[in-house]
């Protein structure tokens, strides 16, 4: 039999110990040669250990969680192609085989493995019919292979989760190692200055940014942007370990969870990125919102606390900067280079998408098709992105509508599981992981607006937790009108704010036109052996950004923004006709000629024109937000009258089927 707690080897598997270890080790003879004792070593014991981890489900389930969350098999590809990945899948593969042997564990896979299955299963099919049309069949091939090995990982670990009824342990192993980690990222920035990297688990990132107050740690993972992702996920999970061990007054236990959400909170500020604390802050908010009352209250009372880390060096000055920079728009010479790069790939994406609305490029050709799309976008950047920083944009680019409506079923498909165990069972304990595993979702879901789709296992053993708290079946037919009652009432409340939105951008209309002129420095000397170096413009990175301060008028409307990937100076002004904005935009073209032959002579350059000025009406920035401000706040109003609304009128439901009740118990 199968035990979930057993440690004791039994009798019959030492022999099956034995000839995994041997396998195992011929294996490693076979891929490595005998020159590397130590990965022999490792290799048997990693064949004796997944016989016994097979027969331990439990034991099994928290070793494929350990090995996924701290990027195990990334991390030691320094060291060689070390199959750890294939061996854990192969791990999850005989556990569950063996488990299935078991009547009791066998009778936990219901209606909700299927469901979940299904889910995954859509996003599958739209990513196969994406590869039909591809433009690079190999490249779609191999990334739809991708998706679906790491869509057999999420069934794997669903299904381990749900044999055993442990979605504790698995938020436990999942925080327990992401603070592990982060600890180990602030030992090094304290103690050694980011001059170690503990064997690969505390690895100092490249990502470049502006006024970071540390180095950029990324874990395990060679990006810091993606390693906040995955604290993003930890932190409402350690908090509702938190809340659990308090409610059973299990004081120890409590320090060590407090503990790890401070580790999480200190490697979450070590990666400095800012969507990182934007979406940390977003997913503890909906943690508060989607859990009971009283834990609600402990929101508002850390507040103040909340407010105080905004404050920290690094944390509200840079969001401040990323608001501001944004808000200027792709053409301001003084961005933060990480922003730049990330505007890029989400405009070459967005082109991708408008080319091919329906089924896209075909999955996995983003990185192919940059050098089609780089010099058609307004923001131009020397390096070529490896990805398109946003994932639903990412989706949409490589498999178009289909792609994006297959992801949105899945995802949607799993908080909706979450959100009808919190309608049937709203007084459950389980409520506040139920919380988190909602936030741990919205907050990935936010952040990857500027992150595109890698690392999705770690992703996976979030949404594998889901049927495993799923509601139990079958569903009360109560809690079934309540849930699509709620569903129904923000579904409208959205409606409403949409529409709020449209008729508002609809009755002010473009308020502004702007007029666009594009200029370049040709040298004015005669063709000699200085021409090409008075030429090249464009290798020479500061120049035209301190060109484009020099020629701009500072009382004038006009900006004047360098492009210095592609040589140009960008002339831009916004006014209330067309015929202002060109007078505006010609005098300060003319204007320029003057102060560059006024700076330095009429030797030197000469500001030629490209191409004709392009005139186009835009809504004024502060248009846009107020309309989406009116929106948000109709919808919000909206849904929370309705919700008031039917609350109340189920309330004499109720009290009417108590009565009967009642009067049977009273007689």
């Amino acid at each position: 039999m199968t035990g979930l707690i057993r440690f004791a080897p039994s009798p019959g598997e030492y022999a099956a110990m034995a000839l995994a270890g041997g396998a195992a080790t011929f294996g490693a003879i076979v891929m490595f040669g005998s020159r590397n004792p130590l990965l022999l070593a490792a290799a048997t014991i990693g064949g004796v250990g997944l016989v016994f981890a097979a027969r331990r489900p439990v034991f099994a389930l928290a070793v494929i969680v350990f090995i996924e969350v701290c990027n195990l098999s990334g991390v030691l590809d320094q060291y060689g192609s070390i199959p750890v990945f294939q061996g854990s899948m192969l791990l999850g593969v005989v556990t569950i085989g063996l488990a299935l042997r078991d009547p009791e564990l066998r009778g936990r896979l219901n209606a909700w493995t299927a469901i979940c299955a299904g889910f995954a299963g859509i996003f599958l099919a739209t990513q196969l019919v994406s590869v039909i049309g591809s433009v690079d069949a190999t490249a779609s091939l191999a990334s739809a292979r991708r998706t679906a090995i790491d869509l057999v990982f999420l069934l794997i670990v669903l299904m381990l989760t749900q044999m055993t009824a442990r979605p504790w342990l698995v938020a436990a192993v999942f925080v327990v190692v992401l603070a592990a980690l982060s600890v180990l990222t602030v030992i090094d920035q304290v103690v050694y200055a980011g001059s170690t990297s503990f064997g690969g688990f505390s690895v100092v990132t490249t990502s470049s940014g502006e006024d970071v107050t540390t180095l950029r740690y990324g874990g395990p993972l060679p990006d810091s942007n993606f390693w906040g992702r995955h604290l993003i996920m930890g932190l409402p999970m350690a908090a509702a370990l938190l809340t659990r061990s308090l409610r059973a007054s299990q004081r120890p236990v409590a320090f060590a969870w407090g503990f790890s959400i401070l580790a999480l909170l200190a490697g979450i500020y070590l990666t400095q990125s800012r969507g990182t604390f934007l979406s940390a802050a977003i997913a503890m908010v909906v943690w508060f919102l989607a859990t009971e009352r009283p834990v609600r209250r402990w929101g508002l009372v850390s507040l103040p606390l909340a407010f105080g880390l905004v404050l920290v060096p690094g944390v509200g000055n840079r969001l401040q900067k990323m608001f501001t920079e944004i808000s200027q728009g792709p053409d301001s010479g003084h961005i933060d280079p990480s922003l730049l790069g990330r505007l890029a790939a989400q405009q070459q994406a967005g082109m991708m998408w408008d080319e091919r609305p329906l089924f896209g490029f075909g999955p996995g050709t983003f990185p192919g098709q940059v050098f089609n799309f780089a010099g058609r976008v307004a923001t131009a950047q020397l390096e070529a992105p490896d990805g398109a920083h946003n994932t639903y944009l990412s989706l949409a680019a490589e498999s178009g509508l289909l792609g994006i409506t297959g992801w949105v079923v899945m995802v949607v498909g799993f908080l909706a599981v979450l959100v009808m165990r919190n309608t049937a069972q709203p007084r459950s304990p389980d409520r506040v992981l139920v919380a988190a595993l909602i936030a741990a979702i919205i907050g990935w879901s936010v952040s990857s607006a500027w992150l595109h789709l890698a690392y999705f296992r770690t992703f996976a053993v979030v949404l594998a937790m889901v049927a495993a708290v799923a509601p139990a079946l079958p569903i009360p037919a109560e809690a079934l009108r309540t849930f699509w009652r709620a569903a129904g009432v923000w579904l409208m409340a959205a409606v409403v704010g949409f529409g709020v939105v449209w008729a508002y951008l609809s009755v002010t209309g473009p308020s502004k036109v702007r007029a666009v002129q594009r200029a370049t420095l040709v040298p004015a000397v005669p063709t000699d052996g200085w021409y090409a170096y008075a030429l090249d413009i464009r290798s020479r990175m500061q120049m035209l950004p301190t060109f484009a301060v020099v020629l701009r008028d500072e009382k004038s409307p006009v900006s004047i923004d360098a492009d210095s990937v592609r040589g140009l100076l960008v002339f831009t002004v916004e006014a209330d006709t067309a015929s202002q904005a060109r007078d505006e935009l010609q005098l300060a073209v003319a204007q320029a000629g003057n102060r560059l032959s006024d700076s330095i002579g009429f030797n030197q350059y000469v500001m030629q024109g490209i191409a004709s000025m392009e005139l186009t009406e835009v809504r004024d920035r502060s248009t846009v937000v107020t309309g989406i401000g009116l929106g948000v706040a109709a919808g919000l109003v909206t849904g929370l009258t309705l919700s008031s609304v039917t609350a109340r009128r189920r309330r004499p439901e109720e009290h009417a089927a108590v009565r009967p009740l009642a009067a049977l118990r009273s007689g």
